[in-house]
């Protein structure tokens, strides 16, 4: 048992996911955002819902493997992975322009609609571990939306992998792009040369 890797838990996966859904509460009750249309097909939305989209069916693929072989460990930190490298740090980060435009049309609410899915299925798959966060966040989105019929996360079932979904050349492509900003920003710091500040080359 070690206390600083359970606060480095808190901080990052707890702290991480409340912040997500903060994001999404807060653009959705401006926007009045209830998840009401109609499901927007995964093909018709942008390149980067498709992306995070076929990123969180790959991990409840993995987590699924990982719990039916009482690898909880592996399960567990692969749902925070998802979290915090690609939900919140790259998902998120993308799109925040999508959530503040004013104008309510089919790209945003496709953006809306994405981060609900992902949201909504985290809090199922951390469950198991983390039943009273996941509770609570469960019962946020769906009392709004009311798009289960289900009263606790706890009664409802794990999601399903949409195969159609995945997309796995998308995801290493991503990677790929995820790989060179990452690359770039630490030479960035080596170099003493702010985030905004253009450069010519690399």
């Amino acid at each position: 048992f070690d206390v600083d890797e359970l606060g480095d838990v808190q901080r990052k996966f707890f702290g991480t996911l409340v912040n997500t859904y903060a994001f999404f509460a807060l653009y959705a009750n401006i926007d009045k955002s209830r998840y009401a249309e109609p499901r927007i097909p995964v093909g018709e939305r942008q390149e980067i819902d498709r992306w995070i989209l076929s990123e969180l069916n790959s991990l409840i693929k993995c987590y699924t493997e990982f719990m039916e072989a009482y690898d909880v460990t592996k399960a567990a930190r692969s749902v925070s992975e998802f979290t915090v490298d690609r939900l919140s740090n790259w998902y998120v980060r993308r799109n925040r322009r999508r959530f503040w435009k004013s104008e309510i049309g089919k790209d945003k609410t496709a953006a809306y609609q994405t981060l609900y899915e992902c949201l909504i299925a985290v809090a199922k798959l951390s469950a198991p571990f983390a039943p009273f966060i996941s509770e609570e966040l469960y019962r946020n989105l769906n009392s709004v939306t009311k798009r289960e019929p289900h009263e606790s996360v706890h009664l409802a079932l794990m999601p399903d992998v949409e195969l159609n979904a995945v997309d796995l050349g998308l995801e290493v492509k991503m990677e790929r792009a995820r790989k060179i900003v990452e690359l770039v920003r630490a030479m960035r710091m080596k170099s003493n040369l702010k985030v905004r500040q253009p450069l010519r080359r690399i």
